[in-house]
């Protein structure tokens, strides 16, 4: 059963059931996966101020920045609308190479740790200036290191909301050092040795936090050789998470598990709800993301006894994608949910995600309009009678996402087409690119001058583009990334 999306964040406030107003300043513990946009990371639709928050990533300190899809927690100052964030730790599931990429059934395996990836994980690779590139599972394979955000389903994989590629080869001493969150099997605590995910894990000389136990939740740091993980730091954890929270008020967001509705009872983000008493908007069912007011039980902290539940997301996140493409929408059928974006059209439904970025908020289909700048995910595999392929998110995207430093342009993403190396020159999305002496190339990870791009590129490679569209009609590129 598709299980917990954590998106929470529980506010303690002083004796109060209502959300704060603007004036109003509440001390506040925060948990789950950050919204937003790189310039505008947002937890329930709050703004994080992040300009003085003291930033670790699992306990640890570390250089690090609070990105959309991360699961977080924290502490801080809620004023209603933002929220001045004290200290922030981001949560890392697993950290190392690749093992296996399965495509068709949205999954890969990391350190034996299998992840799950459907239409609201973010998938990026990270770039030299510290910039990111938006991936598709299709885009990564084993022996890819890569750091994975998310949360834990019933079965133990992990439901992804961020994964990163991250620059490191198999050469670099970065790559044996992981990371990975799991269930200790098979403890020999004389030997002290356990195994995890069918990796063997020898914690003979490492700092050991918490009771060692059989089947516990541990989280691991270490270095890696072969399938042996040689432990530097072992944290036994009590439950799944470790996680403590606090706090008069509970605000949580993320998709219903166990929905009981004789009981009036499910799970979310970790949390048992109880909705006996709440007004409930929208239609509450398995799978759906849902936002939840309520307060925390006295004597059972993870119970919340909620008296707002609002239905965000209906059908949740499912849906596979394989291809994302970037750009202007060019034309929308309402009555056959068909959108057309840089000459490709795709079929979309009711189950078809359809976003805003920046304030992050569902819109629906009928919201889309021509010129909009969105990120369509799409599944190749699900085409309809006419071929065309599934559009499993629809993102309308604010100018920059987030992703560059001035907010002044756009981004396309997509194959190359009529590459003219002599003028400089190729078509992508429905736009002629062109370029200027300003213009900065990437080719595979690493800067390039232009000689080099030209003399590379060519019809049907994928490429990235940041820039503006011009007088001319043109996209004048202030950026291209060709990748490999």
């Amino acid at each position: 059963m598709k299980t917990l999306l954590v998106l929470a964040a529980l506010l303690a406030l002083a004796a109060c059931s209502t959300t704060p107003t603007g004036n109003t300043e509440v001390s506040a513990t925060l948990a789950g996966v950050v919204e937003g946009t790189d310039a505008n990371p947002t937890l329930l639709g709050k703004s994080l101020d992040l300009s003085g928050a003291t930033v670790t990533v699992n306990g640890d300190d570390a250089q690090v920045s609070v990105r959309p899809g991360m699961v977080i927690h924290g502490q801080g100052v809620d004023y209603g609308s933002s929220i001045a964030v004290q200290s922030v730790d981001v949560q890392i599931e697993v950290k190392g190479p690749i093992d296996s990429v399965d495509v068709a059934a949205s999954q890969l395996v990391v350190l034996g740790q299998t992840v799950t990836v459907d239409a609201l994980t973010r998938i990026y690779e990270e770039n030299p200036d510290d910039t990111y590139t938006s991936l598709v599972l299709g885009d990564l394979q084993a022996g890819d290191y890569v750091e994975v955000s998310g949360t834990r389903q019933d079965d133990g994989s992990i439901l992804a909301t961020r994964i990163e590629r991250k620059l490191v080869s198999s050469g670099d001493p970065e790559y044996g050092q992981v990371e990975v969150k799991g269930y200790a099997a098979s403890l020999d605590e004389v030997a002290k040795t356990f195994e995890l995910g069918g990796y063997a894990v020898d914690y003979g000389t490492a700092y050991v936090e918490g009771t060692p136990a059989e089947g516990a939740f541990v989280e691991v740091k270490g270095t890696l050789s072969g399938t042996t993980i040689t432990a530097s730091k072992v944290e036994f954890k009590t439950g799944d998470s470790g996680m403590d929270y606090d706090g008069e008020k509970a605000e949580i967001y993320g998709p219903v598990a166990n929905l009981d509705t004789t009981a009036m009872t499910f799970e979310v983000a970790g949390f048992s709800v109880d909705y006996s008493g709440a007004n409930v908007e929208g239609s509450l069912q398995e799978g759906a993301y849902v936002e939840v007011e309520g307060t925390p039980d006295a004597n059972d902290p993870a119970l919340i006894h909620a008296y707002k539940v609002e239905v965000k997301y209906e059908d949740g996140g499912d849906g596979s994608c394989d291809g994302e493409l970037k750009g202007a929408v060019e034309s929308v059928d309402y009555g056959a949910m068909l959108i057309t974006v840089g000459g490709q059209t795709f079929w979309a439904n009711t189950a078809t995600i359809v976003k805003q970025d920046d304030p992050d908020a569902p819109l629906t289909f009928g919201d889309l309009q021509v010129g909009d700048w969105v990120e369509v995910k799409f599944d190749s595999y699900s085409t309809n009678a006419d071929g065309y392929a599934y559009a499993a998110k629809i993102e309308v995207k604010g100018m920059d996402d987030g992703e560059g430093s001035d907010g002044s342009y756009y981004e396309l993403e997509g194959y190359a087409q009529n590459v003219d190396a002599a003028a400089m020159t190729f078509e992508l999305n429905g736009f002629t690119v062109v370029v200027d002496s300003a213009t900065v190339y990437e080719v595979y990870d690493s800067y390039a001058d232009a000689a080099t791009f030209w003399g590379l590129v060519s019809d049907g490679d994928k490429v990235e583009v940041k820039g503006a569209v011009n007088a001319d009609g043109d996209f004048l590129a202030s950026k291209i990334e060709l990748d490999d």
